[in-house]
């Protein structure tokens, strides 16, 4: 929250300040003005920035354009990245698409395109990228990112801090899941061994493993699964949607799914919440 500029009535104004040398009055006066400019317009300015963000809670705004499954650009150009889920790629400079990754944007479109919706922030409102982090949601109350993951167009994703939606989302991908619709019934999309990565296998996918050793390197714990292939979780996010000691994973085989990036020849995939892991068996 914005703090407001103050006005305090502590200090009583003293004597010197009420007494006017007349040679010198309009200087001073002037300067009183101007410090007294300068304190109303930063008070406005603190007003609007803070009814702006109170304003941007929950936000009608005008979809524009589906950039793929999981992203749309609004009438005002802002770009908007739909929070807890992860639609297929689609193709860039020459590369292919990924499977289902026309039909989750033409789904997106259906929904939103040219529509009026309302936003839905939780705690962190931006990405990296610039862009917002938001919920969809229609005027009827329907719940964009549930539509998809239903009818497996997209992978639930679950990024601290906001996993407000998490179990809905969870439990309207579970159907998709079961049914082997869409995303679940594509052969490319199933978990890949972790001894069969390489460098090049960076991307969000699902990946298989067990877990050899467990080491922590300043605040964040890596659970070793190759020694080119780890997962990482913040010792934050263990503390506070882990249960157990890390040590527990080791020796267990899991399915992890994330965005896998290479560094110095190393594979990992950071991991923010235990629903992003499944037991392998």
């Amino acid at each position: 929250m914005l703090a407001l500029p103050t006005f305090s009535t502590a200090q009583p104004v003293s004597p010197q300040a009420l007494s006017f040398n007349t040679r010198h009055t309009p200087v001073l006066f002037t300067r009183r003005l101007h410090s007294l400019q300068r304190l109303l317009v930063c008070s406005f300015l603190s007003c609007a920035l803070f009814t702006s963000a109170a304003r941007a809670v929950n936000e009608i705004v005008e979809v524009r354009y589906v950039i793929d499954g999981d992203s749309v650009v609004l009438s005002n150009g802002k770009h908007v990245r739909l929070i807890g889920i992860n639609a297929p790629e689609r193709g860039r400079d020459g590369t292919p698409s990924q499977p289902i990754a026309a039909k989750a944007r033409a789904r997106l479109a259906a929904l939103a395109e040219s529509r009026r919706v309302k936003l839905v922030f939780e705690q962190e409102r931006e990405d990296r990228h610039g862009r917002w982090l938001a919920h969809l949601e229609l005027p009827d109350g329907v719940r964009v990112a549930q539509v998809l993951l239903r009818e497996g167009l997209v992978w639930t994703m679950a990024v601290s801090p906001n996993l407000e939606r998490l179990s809905e989302n969870l439990e309207a991908e579970k159907a998709a899941r079961t049914a082997r619709r869409g995303v679940w019934g594509v052969s490319a999309y199933a978990a890949t061994p972790a001894n069969r990565l390489n460098n090049k296998s960076t991307g969000f996918r699902f990946i298989e493993g067990t877990v050899q050793r467990r080491t922590q390197k300043h605040h964040v714990i890596y659970f070793e699964l190759t020694p080119q292939v780890s997962l990482l979780v913040s010792k934050g996010d263990w503390k506070n949607y882990f249960s157990g000691h890390p040590s527990d994973l080791v020796g267990r085989k899991i399915i992890a799914r994330g965005w896998l990036t290479e560094s110095r020849g190393q594979l990992h995939m950071r991991v923010s919440h235990p629903a992003m892991l499944t037991s392998g068996g």
